[in-house]
């Protein structure tokens, strides 16, 4: 079942309030983002970032914990820390 949660997008912060988003949801995973039609920002529009936040979200590369650096700048070598 798809459930729709009404949300704000503060990717790209053009707006002190952020775009009213609506977060189609199943099976607690995000599978679209729209915007939400008639907000006071953006009615239903969505900014280039704002429609790619799912690929950010789930991406690979995506840090999941802090880290520091470990190595000399640019060698890429990094120790996991906690929070």
């Amino acid at each position: 079942m798809i459930k729709v949660v009404k949300s704000l997008c503060e990717m790209c912060g053009t707006t002190y309030a952020g775009c009213g988003i609506d977060v189609h949801v199943e099976d607690d995973k995000v599978i679209k983002i729209e915007g939400t039609k008639g907000h006071p920002v953006n009615n239903g529009k969505l900014c280039p970032k704002g429609l790619a936040s799912i690929q950010l979200l789930y991406s690979p590369n995506r840090l999941l914990y802090p880290v520091k650096r470990t190595g000399e700048r640019g060698e890429g070598k990094w120790q996991r820390i906690s929070w």
